[in-house]
């Protein structure tokens, strides 16, 4: 059932990432009052928080479960569970459309699709992820273009590109390991090249966009970006208050994926 859950509600991911992009290139044609949706998203905050926490929770509990190990929750858990929300999307989605190839074949032509004829599927799956993570950042540099070019000029803009950044920095670290994290250049042989040299070696830079972005410093700092955004998106409804509208939208897709 548990499976089942995630199939059937794949979709949120896609929904809330093209609301907010929606929002960033579409005209608004709805506006709140500042007071009533901070009094709503503080509500909502301690729901979604609750809903994020018993996730987090019940993922630990069945991993110690099998590991034997005594339950805890860090926020290692919280920010692995946002990641697994935008990433698992695109992959949940391959699943059902291969799941479904599979089935017709077996239904019309009798072909055998046990995984050892049908072959691992692993190696699609991680590009998948590589592109999917890359096309999200590639997305948050384009909005706060557009932004900095017209969307400064339209009301709500600015709240949905703040979010469309906070999706991009959570995909941030597993998008740069699959790219350059298993580089086969190692440090000592980057170092011993050339400045003219390393400029036009692309494994330098992969070892450099690695050490910049794969260190302890940025990904603590990652980790508790999202609940330091949780904490203040409140207060800023007081003076953005579209972005309560989103964070509405995100906290029905979250629950129902979760």
């Amino acid at each position: 059932m548990d499976n089942l859950t995630y199939f059937l509600w794949f979709w949120t991911a896609f929904f809330w990432i093209g609301f907010n992009y929606y929002s960033i290139f579409a005209k608004r044609t709805y506006h709140f009052s500042s007071t009533g949706m901070f009094s709503f998203m503080l509500a909502v905050q301690v729901l979604s928080w609750g809903m994020v926490i018993a996730a987090s929770l019940r993922y630990t509990l069945s991993t110690s479960m099998e590991a034997n190990e005594v339950i805890s929750l860090s926020m290692d858990n919280i920010w692995r569970s946002t990641q697994l929300f935008y990433i698992s999307a695109p992959l949940l989605l391959y699943s059902i459309i291969k799941g479904v190839q599979d089935y017709m074949r077996y239904q019309m032509y009798g072909e055998d699709i046990s995984f050892w004829v049908g072959g691992d599927r692993g190696a699609m799956s991680t590009n998948l992820v590589k592109y999917w993570t890359l096309l999200l950042i590639m997305g948050a540099i384009g909005a706060w273009i557009y932004y900095c070019v017209e969307g400064r000029k339209h009301t709500g803009v600015l709240s949905a590109v703040i979010i469309v950044t906070l999706i991009a920095l959570d995909v941030l670290h597993p998008c740069t390991y699959l790219w350059v994290g298993r580089t086969k250049m190692s440090p000592e042989k980057a170092a011993q090249l050339t400045w003219s040299q390393a400029l036009v070696t692309r494994g330098w830079w992969e070892v450099q966009i690695g050490r910049l972005i794969l260190n302890q410093t940025v990904t603590g700092f990652m980790k508790w970006l999202g609940p330091a955004w949780f904490v203040m998106m409140p207060l800023l409804t007081l003076v953005m208050p579209y972005i309560g509208v989103n964070q509405a939208f995100m906290m029905i897709g979250s629950a129902t994926n979760r």
